[in-house]
C-alpha cells in the first residue's frame, strides 16, 4: 500500500482516506476509485471509455454518462478545499491538472507528512 499525492490531496492507500489541505474527505468507493486513477495518471489526459473500462471494469458498453457524473461528484467534493484539479479536455476526456500542481513536490511532501503524523491514529 502507498501515499498518492497531487499538489494537495493526499489518498492514503493503507487506511483509505482522503484529504485536501489537510481537510479528510468522505468519498464513496466510486469515487475513491476514481481519484485513485486519476492520481496514478497525474497530468495525462484520459478519456471516458478509457475510465469506464479502468475504473468501473466495463470491456464494453456502459455510459460515458455515467463517468461524467462521478467526475462532477468528484470535483465537487475536491473543490470545497481548494481549486479545481480535474480539467475537462475537450473531445479528450479529463485530466489532474492545476495551477496548484506547480508547489513543490517536496513541499506538498513536507506538508502531507507533517498533517499524517499530528492526524489521530485509529485504535
Amino acid at each position: 500500500m502507498e501515499v498518492l499525492r497531487f499538489a494537495d490531496i493526499v489518498l492514503d492507500e493503507r487506511r483509505g482516506e482522503v484529504s485536501r489541505a489537510g481537510r479528510r474527505i468522505q468519498l464513496t468507493a466510486t469515487e475513491y476509485s476514481l481519484l485513485r486513477y486519476f492520481l496514478l495518471h497525474p497530468r495525462r489526459v484520459v478519456s471516458k471509455p478509457q475510465l469506464l473500462r479502468d475504473v468501473w471494469q466495463y470491456q464494453q458498453g456502459g455510459s460515458v454518462n455515467l463517468v461524467e457524473t462521478y467526475v462532477s461528484y468528484l470535483r465537487r467534493k475536491l473543490e470545497r478545499e481548494g481549486p479545481r484539479l480535474i480539467r475537462t479536455v475537450r473531445r479528450s476526456g479529463y485530466m489532474l491538472d492545476g495551477e496548484d500542481a506547480a508547489t513543490s513536490p517536496d513541499e506538498v511532501r513536507r506538508r502531507t507528512d507533517a498533517l499524517l503524523r499530528s492526524a489521530p491514529r485509529a485504535s
